[in-house]
């Protein structure tokens, strides 16, 4: 009996629900009507959440409908994975060379374990100011730092591993570059790779040259962004990829804005020794909204009116035309580091999102002392230092230009030249095999260039096999001159 009551009093408890709630809405509505109208708007956007924006998601959109171009695209780009890796034959021959000492343009080196092999012109630096041979001021101040600090910091930047000299380096260069702020990785590696890592993340996109170097493609990598690439410094298929994203958006529904977007560039391109035209894809990137992300690691200190690298010769302003710049200091300041240099937006965020700023111990304070001491050199003597790397590099050039078995592919505003042999080669493997040898018996003659053959791993597209020959400011026209009169005779030995 009892039993029978709880169950109709429940039943009718469940009828009353809408009566009452209709009630209690009602007097609500009347005792609080702006509260009714948060909620109803809340109810509504959440409504349209769950049921008109999932089913309207551009991600899913994309993932569903490939066209049939880029489905072949992305066949044709598909490479099997080798079950064992590829013998190498010229790892067989492959010499080991020891570098003893580094005294001006000058190496002492050792060949295979054997006897050591002084006085040999060093070509295959990019110590372009000769700032870590010859400005004994560096090494003062190393030795100094080293006495008041000791050798590590013994930890990140962002726990104990800070120390006055890593803000006075960023403070001065911030300055120098007229930017807001900057920030110090413990080397210059690290810095590129952390700083594109560091904003861009999977659902993004990166639009990049097909040449960047080994520490782009690394960062590119670790973003897990979505990644297109457009022919090396080719401008017109720069604008070809992104009209094609351009087009994808109006197919998928996609508007402005609702993914981040990066160009991604060298200044000097380590590999290849030509100039980014900063000016042109900083228009694309406008008319297109992007944001562009520039290494000047082989360009700062080398190239511009004041050595600050591309975008100063071409005439672009940091921050302003180039939101995200990264510096190696281990070129042509001479030391160990790198740097990232930006607004106060940039610069911070990567204090928490940076890896190698997070989780690597920070700079040996003697680093960051003799980056000091390399800047205040290059403010002082500016002129004096890059009058000297334009002698080199335009003695470089000219002699190079009498040379007739050899094609110059490199910029001649560039201090890293490269030099294609014009031989009647079938096969990339018989080119290296020819550069190696000019490599070898260039250093039978006391002179030490740089083969490029061994540069494939990382690489999205292998660079052709070259001769690398770099000159700073260090070396005087005879060093050049003879370097061009060995390079002559081997390459007329070997080039048939």
């Amino acid at each position: 009996m009892t039993g029978d009551i709880h169950v109709d009093i429940s039943l009718e408890t469940i009828q009353n629900l809408p009566n009452a709630y209709k009630t209690w809405w009602f007097n609500l509505l009347r005792e609080d009507p702006i509260h009714v109208l948060i909620e109803t708007c809340l109810l509504m956007f959440i409504g349209y959440l769950v049921f008109v924006k999932r089913s309207s998601d551009w991600r899913k959109i994309q993932k569903q409908r490939l066209s049939e171009a880029e489905k072949e695209e992305l066949i044709r780009e598909w490479t099997p994975a080798p079950l064992t890796e590829a013998h190498d034959a010229a790892k067989d021959d492959k010499e080991e060379i020891v570098v003893h000492r580094v005294q001006g343009p000058k190496l002492t080196i050792e060949r295979n374990g054997q006897r050591r092999h002084s006085n040999v012109l060093n070509f295959a630096t990019h110590d372009f100011l000769g700032m870590g041979s010859t400005n004994e001021a560096l090494k003062d101040v190393s030795k100094k730092t080293m006495n008041k600090y000791g050798c590590g910091s013994c930890g990140p930047r962002g726990f104990y591993g800070t120390i006055d000299v890593h803000l006075e380096l960023e403070d001065k260069i911030s300055k120098f570059c007229g930017t807001h702020d900057a920030i110090m990785y413990s080397d210059g590696a690290s810095a590129v790779s952390s700083a594109v890592a560091a904003f861009a993340k999977r659902g993004d996109l990166l639009v990049v040259d097909e040449g960047v170097y080994e520490s782009l493609q690394t960062g590119i990598t670790l973003s897990r962004a979505t990644v297109m690439y457009f022919k090396h410094n080719d401008m017109t298929d720069l604008r070809r990829v992104l009209e094609k994203v351009d087009a994808n958006d109006e197919r998928i529904g996609r508007k402005q804005g609702e993914q981040r977007r990066f160009i991604v560039t060298e200044g000097l391109y380590k590999n290849y020794g030509d100039l980014c035209p900063v000016d042109e894809i900083v228009k694309l990137k406008r008319e297109f909204g992007y944001r562009l992300i520039l290494d000047e690691s082989f360009s700062f200190g080398a190239i511009g009116p004041n050595g600050k690298g591309a975008a100063e010769e071409c005439k672009m302003a940091f921050m302003d035309d180039v939101e995200i710049v990264t510096i190696s200091l281990e070129n042509a300041f001479g030391s160990v580091g790198g740097i990232c240099i930006g607004d106060e937006e940039v610069v911070d965020h990567q204090r928490l999102s940076g890896a190698g700023y997070c989780f690597s111990a920070s700079a040996p304070p003697f680093t960051a002392s003799a980056a000091i001491v390399a800047l205040e050199t290059l403010q002082e003597k500016s002129s004096k230092l890059l009058e000297a790397l334009a002698v080199s590099r335009e003695t470089l050039y000219s002699g190079l230009k009498t040379i007739p078995q050899i094609e110059i592919t490199s910029d001649e505003r560039s201090p890293i030249a490269f030099v294609r042999l014009l031989g009647d080669y079938q096969t990339r493997a018989e080119e290296e095999k020819a550069v190696n040898e000019v490599f070898t018996k260039c250093l039978d003659n006391g002179v030490a260039f740089v083969s490029t053959s061994h540069v494939k791993a990382l690489m999205h597209v292998k660079p052709p096999p070259s001769i690398r020959m770099t000159v700073t400011a260090a070396h005087s026209v005879p060093d050049i001159e003879q370097a061009v009169k060995v390079l002559k005779k081997v390459v007329g030995s070997v080039v048939r």
